[in-house]
């Protein structure tokens, strides 16, 4: 959870980083519609957090959208991931997993649903079976999404005598297991979410419930960890507020988490995705590979309570580029999506979603299910889009061209001479943009579809251009002949 401010009492909307929280920027606070970075202590009163910027490394992407308020950071170093080779470089990935990473069920990324950008501390029990039940309703579950992940704010930090974790029984009557009872009973699977550290990002940046004391696993891991397997969870999002606060080491944390999922599946037979949350501090893309199946490669991608705004898509789209980093089942984490929340258009929502597709990211929606348009639900459950992201090679795509901020990346998809590509307009008006076949790999003639409108474009030769509009995309499939 990357909180770079939070809950503002009663009047004032919060605006909220969330991983759901952590570092704002590598920079100086990332402020987009006037949102200020103002301190970094715990707020004990459930009122107004701030916080300055966090350690993120690395500086924006060329080509990136201009900041309209306060630095634009990428929170990760803004890595290229290596050589763009043509077609996209092999993914010879992380290693395989031998800890807390296990398989999603998908043959991709893992895809569902995470509560905190649109609900942030305020979950209960009812809200998120409401969610599920639209989660399936809306045909979220047809289009192959899985999880429905409670962020922070289930938990305040309590425990019993034992240690053991304690939840307020008003807002989840039957405890935890219930509401992962309920989520298994619509076919779907259960997330749940912790810190790292002791104190988790409930305590330092409480948004809409009291500060949090305890509300992180340091000094439980093991005990933490069988109690979600046991209660039913199948993912685990762990933050780093707390860890970060206590100036922890990433690597030694995470691996010490990832342990203990790997000992409460000896014990329970369920396995648990770890999904490492500290934002791209200490170039997670070197080691979570081994012991997780994703982990966040920037900050947050958007303030509670503000609007979707491409000023941090693109970044964290570009702090996500660590291709070498990615196979099955390890993958790269630009955070959430934002697609169908407030300040974004149809064609905006599509070009954040091409994005993630493009990178092979995990796709885990943001919005309020049960109220998200057509247009939304379009988006979110295009099918051949999904197939790109969830491709089983795994490969992530890369730039290939870059002409002052027309850029053309090419993604390797399963199949013979088949690549993904998107045509990025990063530039102030309209453009023409070409993708030539030998950047992507292929040979002098190729057959071309158009994604979003699933219209096929017929044989061309040696290239394939097209006007795309300011800030705007087009996402294709081409096919070497």
């Amino acid at each position: 959870m990357n909180r770079a401010a939070s809950w503002i009492a009663a009047l004032t909307p919060a605006f909220v980083l969330g991983c759901s929280g952590g570092d704002a920027s590598s920079a100086g606070s990332l402020a987009v519609g006037g949102d200020t970075s103002v301190g970094g202590a715990p707020n004990t009163g459930g009122t107004s957090s701030t916080r300055g910027s966090m350690t993120g490394g690395g500086t924006t992407s060329a080509g990136g959208l201009p900041s309209t308020g306060g630095a634009l950071a990428t929170g990760g170093a803004n890595s290229t991931g290596g050589s763009s080779t043509a077609g996209g470089a092999p993914s010879t990935g992380g290693s395989k997993s031998t800890g807390g990473a296990t398989s999603t069920g998908n043959s991709g990324p893992p895809m569902g649903w995470a509560s905190w950008n649109s609900f942030a501390g305020t979950i209960t029990y009812s809200i998120i079976k409401a969610q599920a039940d639209a989660f399936v309703s809306s045909g979220l579950k047809a289009a192959g999404y899985q999880y429905v992940n409670i962020d922070e704010g289930w938990w305040q930090g309590t425990r019993d005598s034992s240690g053991n974790i304690t939840t307020i029984a008003s807002d989840w009557p039957g405890g935890m297991q219930a509401i992962a009872d309920y989520i298994h009973g619509l076919g779907l699977k259960a997330g749940i979410y912790t810190d790292a550290g002791k104190d988790g990002c409930g305590y330092y940046y409480p948004t809409g419930r009291p500060a949090a004391p305890g509300s992180g696993s340091e000094g439980h891991y093991d005990q933490d960890f069988l109690q979600f397997s046991k209660w039913g969870f199948d993912f685990v999002k762990v933050d780093w507020c707390g860890g970060n606060s206590e100036g922890l080491d990433s690597k030694t944390a995470y691996t010490a988490i990832s342990t203990s999922i790997q000992k409460a599946t000896a014990q329970t037979g369920r396995p648990m995705v770890l999904s490492v949350c500290n934002w791209g501090n200490q170039s997670p893309w070197n080691w979570a590979p081994s012991i997780s199946t994703m982990w966040r490669t920037s900050g947050d991608i958007i303030y509670y309570g503000g609007t979707a705004d491409m000023n941090r898509v693109l970044p964290n789209f570009d702090s996500a580029q660590h291709p070498t980093a990615q196979s099955p089942g390890h993958y790269n984490d630009p955070d959430m999506l934002i697609v169908g929340m407030t300040g974004f258009s149809l064609a905006q929502n599509r070009t954040h979603m091409a994005l993630w597709a493009i990178s092979g990211a995990p796709l885990l929606a943001g919005n309020k299910l049960d109220s998200m348009s057509t247009d939304t639900k379009s988006v979110l459950t295009n099918s051949e889009v999904i197939a790109i992201d969830q491709d089983p090679l795994a490969q992530q795509g890369v730039k290939v061209a870059d002409t002052g901020g027309l850029q053309v990346y090419s993604r390797v998809l399963s199949g013979t001479n088949r690549r993904a590509v998107l045509l990025l307009n990063r530039t102030t008006s309209a453009a023409t943009i070409t993708a030539r076949f030998a950047d992507l790999g292929l040979g002098a003639t190729a057959t071309v579809r158009n994604v979003w409108t699933a219209t096929d474009l017929g044989s061309r030769t040696t290239s394939y251009a097209v006007s795309v509009p300011t800030y705007d995309s087009v996402l294709l499939i081409v096919t070497g002949g």
